[in-house]
């Protein structure tokens, strides 16, 4: 995982769809920053989708913004009116089964290497990465915390019915850019990877699990994110 600032971690910290590279991975930084996107049409096309992902998906009726507005409006209800710090995140992480798609998030995440394993370590990667998620994100939120979203220029077409939202988020006076990028799924949107201060989620994981991959294979990388996946939060 590369290094990061102190800007893109306080940037992180505000990000509602926060969804962090892992801690236990590290790497050298790289000499060139990679541009604020998400992954490429031939990145997408590059993994073989699951059953389920195959496209044309139906197109939401709902528009993306709209979509992104009422998840924050959730978000700071359920912060507002959760009485406890484990009751809110019980309350984000059943949120966050119904707007992560965490089968692509993993079969990107994962790149080339996700067309070579079974089924069972398929669901087995997946279920650690859906734990790593929720426990890097239901731990950003504390009762009563607020969260102010703006928006930027219209909703940026993305391959495939994709989509991509920009904002400016701000908690007290801080603030950070944050893309969240959506796929359509059953006719709504559902979030697949988000860009924090030029950092692509999917990307960065992408990184760190190839960095591991190559130097411990695939046990060690089970190894890894098991321990990650188990971390009290």
């Amino acid at each position: 995982m590369n290094m990061m600032n102190g800007k893109t971690v306080q940037a992180m910290f505000l990000a509602v769809f926060l969804l962090a590279p892992p801690a236990f991975a590290k790497a050298k930084k790289p000499k060139a920053p990679e541009p604020a996107t998400v992954p490429s049409r031939e990145e997408l096309k590059a993994v073989p989708p699951d059953r389920g992902h195959a496209q044309p998906e139906v197109k939401p009726t709902q528009a993306p913004q709209k979509f992104v507005e009422s998840l924050y409006g959730r978000m700071n209800a359920l912060s507002k009116d959760s009485p406890t710090l484990d009751a809110l995140h019980a309350k984000i992480g059943e949120e966050l089964k119904t707007i992560v798609d965490y089968p692509e998030m993993a079969r990107l995440a994962l790149g080339q290497k996700w067309t070579e394993i079974d089924a069972a370590q398929k669901a087995e990667f997946l279920g650690y990465l859906t734990r790593m998620v929720q426990n890097t994100y239901v731990k950003r939120f504390k009762p009563g915390q607020a969260i102010d979203i703006q928006y930027g220029a219209a909703p940026k077409q993305l391959p495939d019915d994709r989509v991509q939202v920009t904002s400016t988020i701000t908690v007290g006076k801080t603030s950070a850019e944050v893309q969240y990028a959506l796929r359509p799924s059953q006719g709504k949107w559902v979030v697949y990877d988000i860009v924090v201060d030029e950092a692509s989620q999917v990307q960065t994981y992408r990184r760190s699990f190839k960095n591991i991959l190559d130097k411990e294979g695939w046990p060690g990388l089970m190894t890894r994110m098991k321990k990650a996946a188990e971390k009290k939060v």
